[in-house]
């Protein structure tokens, strides 16, 4: 499997761990939230869950059978003009990918206004 390594060892292993019917997804997935969010750092939290996150954490993703689900933590704060995020907590929104061929311009969007809420 090829990618872009982690500065973080235990992330890669995660990564390597990943089962082959997943792992294309969510490498994507991966790629595209770097792309859009370079000064992420990548960690793995709650045994199994990868967290984006600067000085706090940005998301989370959740493997899933087939699919790869991202929480955003300060989701309700997103303009939502895909229509993709899940969830009507008072915080967090989800957005569930399930297929190669998911919308990337909506994710890192998502990840841009992510970093902005931040400052």
């Amino acid at each position: 499997m090829k990618y872009t390594k982690s500065k973080n060892d235990i992330v890669n292993e995660y990564i390597n761990a990943l089962s082959e019917d997943v792992a294309p997804l969510f490498l994507e997935i991966r790629a595209c939230v770097l792309e859009a969010g370079p000064s992420f750092n990548e960690s793995i939290k709650w045994k199994n869950c990868l967290v984006y996150g600067t000085t706090k954490n940005h998301i989370q993703t959740v493997v899933g059978k087939g699919k790869v689900s991202l929480i955003f933590f300060e989701g309700a704060s997103l303009k939502d003009k895909y229509g993709l995020l899940e969830g009507d907590g008072n915080k967090a929104r989800t957005m569930r990918v399930s297929s190669l061929n998911f919308n990337k311009a909506a994710l890192k969007d998502y990840v841009k206004q992510t970093l902005k809420n931040e400052k």
